[in-house]
């Protein structure tokens, strides 16, 4: 199926949406923001969340406030933004992150981050720093993109072999 955001963008987000394909729909909502909608702000943020577009929830979260729901909302893309920036820092910086408490969320950033906050992870490269690190008894490394260092690579591993990838904009 082919929609142009051009027919109808706030449709075109839904359906996006609906069909599980994240990317279109950030992709389209975050170019047609409604600040006055927040039920497709928070769709549009979901989506680009799930997308591992972390980025794009600046472009979001202050408008989340009408309500309890979208204040819950609010935080929670609020509490991976800030994750990302921390686990950027930890990556380039080694600052040390491990004082830090912060809700625990299903997201793979935010699982990432509670073990590093943790000490439970291992350095096995440095420059660049490449982490390794397990979570529910998979293998997980953590790096950040040799091209971008502002994008965080989480790499998921079952017996050695790359399973999947997460690249975190």
């Amino acid at each position: 199926m082919s929609l142009t955001a051009k027919e109808n963008p706030y449709k075109s987000t839904i359906l996006y949406y609906q069909l599980k394909n994240y990317e279109k729909a950030c992709e389209i909502g975050i170019k047609n923001i409604d600040i006055n909608n927040e039920a497709f702000l928070s769709l549009v943020a979901d989506a680009c969340a799930r997308d591992n577009k972390i980025d794009n929830l600046t472009k979001i979260i202050t408008f989340l406030k009408s309500s309890k729901k979208y204040r819950e909302n609010r935080s929670y893309f609020t509490t991976l933004l800030l994750q990302k920036s921390l686990l950027l820092e930890f990556m380039e910086d080694d600052i040390d992150i491990s004082y830090l408490k912060f809700p625990k969320t299903p997201h793979i950033l935010s699982k990432v981050f509670q073990k590093i906050a943790a000490k439970k992870f291992k350095v096995i490269e440095n420059n660049p720093k490449v982490v390794e690190i397990f979570i529910e008894g998979k293998r997980f490394t953590l790096s950040t993109s040799k091209r971008n260092p502002y994008i965080l690579v989480i790499k998921e591993y079952m017996d050695d072999i790359l399973t999947k990838r997460y690249r975190i904009e």
